[in-house]
């Protein structure tokens, strides 16, 4: 039986998971998930790829009132509600997301954890700055096949690392691919349609917890899931039914 094991989401885009044990999922995705990102000084998005150690701060999120919480490595803490101010407009994987700067100390004091200047900003709407698409699911039988390749008794790689929406367990290695083309519902209302594979960046070669580059996961897959165009590894869906997802959901292949 295929059941969810964790569920990951990052109120921050690119900065540290939150790991909820349930999840409204709507039309557009889960509400708290990925609201706010942040900018650098030529507006354009900044995630750990530039950053790596963004991974490092903590996040705390609450829509109602709406504010926020950072906590730093160096046990720090930022928090308060969200007041906004110029608009803007960020590019985010094709699509240009209208958003506005939040105000208060939180730029400069991420401006200075980043070495950098960088602005945080809420999208105006939720749903807005997923990555392809709104969810994506990764079971632990893949990760642990990938484990496998990578022949060193060191290396065990988590599902941080790949920050999958809903992380499974009970499936074979790389299950999630078969269901392409068709539906999988979660719980008893939740429905998603499996649109694509996901292709993997640059983000999977930092260790989840430093942010520190130290596994070429990419070149790893490839070595036995080849492939001319990206690194596969896991599936993305979009939402055919909205409902909740909770621990311990069952997962079953149904029609649309």
């Amino acid at each position: 039986m295929i059941t969810i094991k964790a569920i990951h989401i990052a109120p921050v885009k690119s900065l540290g998971l939150v790991n909820p044990r349930t999840v409204d999922v709507t039309p557009s995705g889960i509400l708290e998930d990925r609201r706010l990102h942040l900018i650098n000084q030529r507006g354009r998005l900044l995630t750990q790829r530039e950053v790596g150690q963004l991974v490092q701060l903590k996040v705390e999120y609450q829509t109602e009132p709406e504010s926020l919480c950072l906590r730093f490595p160096d046990g720090a803490s930022l928090a308060g509600p969200l007041e906004f101010g110029e608009p803007v407009i960020t590019q985010i994987w094709g699509r240009y997301v209208p958003g506005h700067v939040v105000t208060g100390d939180w730029n400069s004091v991420l401006s200075h954890f980043c070495g950098e200047p960088v602005r945080l900003v809420r999208a105006d709407q939720p749903g807005q700055c997923y990555d392809e698409y709104p969810v994506s699911l990764v079971s632990e039988a893949t990760v642990q096949r990938l484990s496998q390749q990578a022949r060193v008794s060191e290396v065990s790689f988590d599902s941080r690392r790949f920050r999958p929406t809903f992380f499974l367990d009970g499936c074979q290695p790389h299950e999630e691919d078969t269901w392409l083309g068709g539906a999988i519902q979660i719980g008893d209302q939740l429905l998603l349609r499996v649109v694509a594979r996901d292709p993997r960046c640059d983000i999977t070669t930092h260790d989840p917890e430093t942010g520190g580059r130290d596994i070429d996961t990419l070149r790893l897959i490839l070595s036995y899931r080849p492939s001319s165009r990206a690194a596969y590894l896991g599936v993305y869906g979009i939402i055919e039914r909205p409902g909740t997802a909770s621990l311990g959901d069952r997962v079953r292949t149904t029609s649309l």
